[in-house]
């Protein structure tokens, strides 16, 4: 369980790289990178989305890029804190890597209070966010006691 405690935070810098890269594929492809999500909410593909309204196609376009490069800021930060603050013990980042399984469930909560399209199957990220959540949620449990120990740190 030591070796666990000790190396389990290679994981979230794994779930940090795949933020990266799905921001990065956003940022490249646009709406291409993930048709799955406008059919799961509108009930549309992004080619029907872009023939009854190129305007909002481009616009719908514009804000998913800007989207990703969201993803790309946040996955590049929680790396670098994972790399250097928390591989190092210190208890202000592992409370701060509790953003990531709070960014997961909210961006679900976001996509239910929108709502779905009738009959649509869910969008991707509504089944890949409380996996991220609960995966990242027991990878920062598991690495808990090295960061609630009685040696000074920096708290």
């Amino acid at each position: 369980m030591a070796w666990l405690q000790r190396n389990a935070w290679w994981g979230l810098v794994a779930m940090a790289v795949i933020v990266v890269t799905f921001g990065v594929g956003d940022v490249i492809s646009g709406v291409a990178a993930d048709p799955g999500i406008p059919v799961g909410i509108v009930g549309m593909t992004p080619a029907q989305l872009d023939a009854n309204s190129p305007r909002a196609f481009r616009m719908y376009d514009f804000t998913l890029r800007g989207g990703g490069l969201s993803l790309v800021v946040l996955g590049t930060l929680m790396t670098a804190i994972l790399l250097f603050a928390f591989r190092r013990g210190q208890h202000w980042a592992w409370w701060t890597m509790w953003v990531l399984p709070a960014w997961a469930i909210a961006a679900d909560v976001l996509i239910l209070v929108i709502g779905l399209a009738p009959g649509q199957a869910p969008p991707p990220p509504l089944i890949s966010g409380p996996i991220f959540a609960v995966l990242a949620s027991a990878i920062l449990l598991v690495s808990a006691p090295r960061f609630f120990t009685d040696r000074p740190s920096d708290r």
